[in-house]
């Protein structure tokens, strides 16, 4: 398009003032929604309008010229190309689509204008020209020529990025979980310091959830999401030499570890909060949480051979090279930092810029300020909190001692164990698909959201329990001679893990209900309450299974306790209505 020359604004009508509220990105970085003002504007320095010719005009694709007709003015007159019926009575607009085109003026020639009206606009003075409206559209990452040019909506296309993420972060959770019974073997680890090098990983998680989530308000979750996944890889590739040092450095890499992967939640949630739609978002939850799930599942499957054929070792130092890749691939899939809603207004809002040429003012970001104070006073993001920390006692308990607990209670070798420990795991992944369209399905029915959300909590919360009450009661002390029922007991767990599918749908949903601006911030306060458990619940059961032997009282009969109490406080006071603070 021809570079274009200062002119003052076209206007829709004397007098006519038109507010528009506009976000946009200036220069790669994001904004705040900016306010346009559409009227007769005096001419100023430094605005010109966005493709127009000398003349004033905007000029066609062709490169030639629309005129403009003069703004109507009260009374009966009419003007040419517009009628009655186009609305071209009094105080209204011309229909300019119907108007005749000619030949644009060159650089060299007078400003050819017909339109009397052309020859008494004074010359504004030239100036950086604005961004039209095509331009700050296209610079919000217009989802429709992102979805046209791979056949997948840019805003899945992050979903399916985040999910991979989440694949990732349990991959290295698992293989210290599997490769702990080879690792104590050689170094000569009990079951406490089992425990110590389990629960290491989740002393760091804990600590970054909240700044996590914090950060991920202040900057976007993108950028602190892949700062997780380089962390979190990098304490991954340190664990084999930290073994070899000391009990010890090995715990300051799994912590290093945690420190990576406790900003994920929070920056994930932060990203889908902006980027889904409220009918998308219980998919969208399910498939990025069902990632971990997924990487379990993988983790289970690959480690025990790996370790049979490679040692040890080879589990960290080929999921962490997987995590640095993921790093230089995620800025290909940089998401949108404007919430769906928004989206939709701003691309109707351009439209009309678009219609009637007018240039975008861009201001700069508002400062985000978390309201703390409410937040920790509000019942249901307490609700949110307890359900978090009943829920991840058990799954948290079990992803730690499962292969350990296949190993010496069934009395099974390293891939075996790792092999059966995979069938719990993949029952939960087959969960995953139905839960998310079940949960929308159930809103879209018409449903309360409220409702729905504490009708999935609760079977995540009762199905477990109920099922770790009947292991606790069928598997026999540790060094009985008793037999225990191992396929019954791999039922038991598979459905267990199965019903905690649900939780997708119910309290992993419940930040971006409660507040989809502080989502973020939301689930990292609840997930460090979330991470206390593989702290302690982690710790306490090798210490419980030194004292006892008993593993029912180490890890089953906790675990049905924690998720009983959590499904009463949750069911009382949860909600899914988004709070006066938000």
């Amino acid at each position: 398009m021809p570079a274009s020359m200062g002119s003052t604004p076209r206007v829709a009508s004397p007098g006519a003032r038109i507010i528009l509220r506009v976000a946009g990105r200036c220069a790669g970085s994001r904004t705040a929604p900016l306010p346009l003002l559409v009227g007769r504007q005096a001419p100023h320095r430094g605005v010109s309008t966005c493709g127009q010719g000398t003349s004033g005009r905007p000029l066609l694709p062709s490169g030639r010229a629309r005129v403009a007709a003069p703004p109507t003015r009260a009374g009966p007159a009419s003007m040419s190309g517009s009628s009655p019926e186009s609305g071209g009575g009094a105080g209204s607009r011309p229909d300019v689509s119907s108007l005749p085109e000619q030949q644009a003026p060159s650089a060299a020639g007078g400003n050819g204008a017909t339109n009397p009206s052309e020859a008494h606009k004074p010359p504004a003075e030239s100036g950086p020209p604005m961004p039209s409206a095509t331009e700050a559209l296209n610079s919000l990452g217009s989802e429709k020529s992102k979805k046209e040019e791979s056949g997948i909506p840019h805003r899945w296309q992050v979903v399916f990025m985040i999910a991979a993420a989440f694949v990732l972060s349990n991959l290295d959770k698992v293989n210290t979980s599997v490769a702990i019974g080879p690792m104590a073997r050689e170094l000569g680890w009990s079951g406490l310091q089992r425990g110590l090098v389990s629960s290491a990983f989740f002393w760091g998680y804990a600590l970054t959830q909240v700044p996590g989530g914090y950060i991920s308000t202040k900057i976007g979750g993108a950028k602190v999401l892949s700062a997780g996944v380089a962390l979190w890889s990098v304490g991954t590739l340190l664990a084999p030499p930290c073994a070899q040092m000391s009990l010890l450095a090995l715990c300051a890499s799994r912590v290093l570890v945690g420190l990576g992967e406790g900003v994920a939640p929070s920056s994930a949630t932060s990203i889908l909060a902006k980027t889904m739609p409220p009918t998308e978002r219980s998919r969208a939850v399910s498939l990025v949480w069902g990632g971990m799930d997924v990487g379990s599942v993988l983790g289970l499957l690959l480690c025990g051979p790996m370790i049979k054929a490679f040692g040890w070792p080879s589990v960290f130092y080929v999921f962490a090279g997987l995590g640095l890749l993921w790093c230089a691939l995620w800025p290909m899939f940089k998401p949108d930092n404007v919430e769906p809603v928004d989206q939709t207004r701003i691309q109707s809002e351009m439209s009309i810029m678009e219609s009637i040429e007018l240039p975008v003012e861009v201001k700069p970001p508002e400062k985000v300020h978390v309201p703390w104070g409410a937040i920790m006073r509000s019942m249901p993001v307490w609700a949110v909190t307890v359900a978090h920390f009943s829920f991840n006692w058990g799954y948290y308990t079990l992803l730690a001692w499962l292969p350990s607990y296949f190993e010496l209670a069934l009395g099974l070798e390293v891939d075996k164990s790792s092999f059966l420990t995979l069938i719990p795991y993949m029952a939960m992944t087959l969960m995953m698909p139905l839960v998310g369209p079940l949960a929308d399905g159930m809103v879209e029915r018409g449903v309360k959201l409220t409702a729905v959300r504490k009708i999935m909590q609760g079977i995540a919360f009762v199905g477990p329990a109920a099922c770790m009450i009947v292991c606790g009661m069928l598997t026999p002390p540790l060094g009985a001679a008793a037999t225990p029922p191992t396929l019954v007991l791999v039922a038991l767990l598979s459905l267990s893990f199965a019903f905690s599918a649900f939780s997708r749908g119910g309290l992993y949903c419940n930040h971006q209900d409660l507040s989809p601006k502080y989502a973020g911030a939301l689930l990292g306060i609840t997930n460090t309450a979330g991470a206390l458990p593989g702290v302690l619940g982690v710790t306490a059961a090798g210490y419980f299974l030194d004292a006892t032997g008993s593993w029912s009282a180490a890890l089953f009969f906790p675990a049905a306790f924690c998720q009983i109490s959590g499904f009463l406080f949750y069911t009382i006071f949860a909600s899914s209505e988004r709070q006066s603070w938000s």
